[in-house]
């Protein structure tokens, strides 16, 4: 998931814009659904990947889904822009 802030930072050539601000500013950069899917799945790696609490670590497809998506979402941002 920080692949894909790094996109958005990279798009916008502003360093310090989180995802969540990115998403907020570009509404219809995806489909509405999946921009709330990827607000929660931000969420999801904020708790179990990047603030990980005693006993919480993701498990390996866990983690392996949310590479894979993020990776996915990175091209097509990408490519929208």
């Amino acid at each position: 998931m920080a692949a894909l802030e790094c996109v958005a930072r990279d798009v916008t050539g502003d360093p310090n814009l989180t995802l969540g601000e990115w998403l907020k500013k570009n509404p219809n950069a995806l489909p509405a659904p999946l921009s709330g899917a990827v607000e929660k799945l931000w969420g999801y790696t904020s708790e179990y990947g990047r603030h990980v609490r005693e006993g919480r670590s993701p498990s390996f497809d866990e983690a392996e889904l949310v590479v894979g998506l993020s990776g996915v979402l990175a091209v097509y941002l990408l490519r929208k822009t």
